[in-house]
């Protein structure tokens, strides 16, 4: 019997952690400038004022190197947890007229149609099943403007990896309340093949990774 105590739903588990999270980041993602350097890279230096929605945003690990390339983006960042967006908004305190956050599940909010120039989702996807990001997916090819694309960064595995980790994921639920999508933080990672196909699958031309380094991938979708 699996202790569901064991088991963290995803807002306190983050809200817990949010004053140690950076700190945590560094020391568990490999080449971690270069990373989230990565994901900075598909969007062009203009001082156009874009439009870019960040999914899980955390404490915006991602935001200065976007901000570097594009200073004027008006940013939306929505985290389910309160811990995160107020270091989020602390950080950033001097560029908050570039900033719209949001309280909530990136799941359950609208995004709107053809809204956004870039979504960006950095390490927070691999909670998800290959069903929920497939429904995610398609929002999110709705909400980007013609040309738009989805820069996702996160931590991907092998599919013989994937399969043990979906196996893993079903028998911890079996032994918990029932609840929506993505509400509990258990890792559920996917490889890029399922990445691939659940991306086309939900209406993008290509994907394209754009950088890899000890099993964190950065890729990108474009419509």
């Amino acid at each position: 019997m699996i202790d569901p105590k064991a088991v963290e739903r995803m807002a306190d588990f983050f809200d817990v952690r949010s004053e140690g999270y950076e700190a945590h980041m560094e020391r568990s993602v490999a080449s971690f400038a270069g990373f989230y350097h990565a994901v900075a890279s598909p969007i062009p230096a203009t001082k156009e004022a874009l439009r870019i929605l960040d999914l899980g945003s955390g404490t915006g690990l991602e935001l200065d190197a976007i901000l570097d390339r594009a200073p004027n983006a008006a940013i939306t960042a929505i985290d389910v947890s309160a811990g995160m967006l107020e270091r989020l908004r602390a950080k950033y305190a001097a560029r908050a007229e570039r900033l719209y956050l949001v309280r909530g599940s990136y799941l359950e909010l609208p995004f709107g149609t053809a809204r956004y120039d870039y979504a960006v989702a950095v390490m927070t996807l691999h909670h998800l099943l290959p069903s929920t990001k497939r429904e995610l997916y398609g929002k999110l090819r709705r909400a980007l403007k013609g040309g738009g694309a989805t820069i996702e960064a996160d931590w991907t595995v092998s599919p013989a990896e994937e399969e043990r980790y979906l196996a893993s994921y079903n028998a911890r639920v079996a032994e918990l309340e029932p609840s929506r999508a993505g509400a509990y933080h258990i890792d559920i990672p996917m490889s890029l093949t399922t990445a691939k196909d659940l991306l086309r699958q939900a209406g993008f031309s290509t994907v394209e990774v754009i950088w890899e380094a000890d099993g964190n991938s950065v890729y990108v979708a474009r419509c």
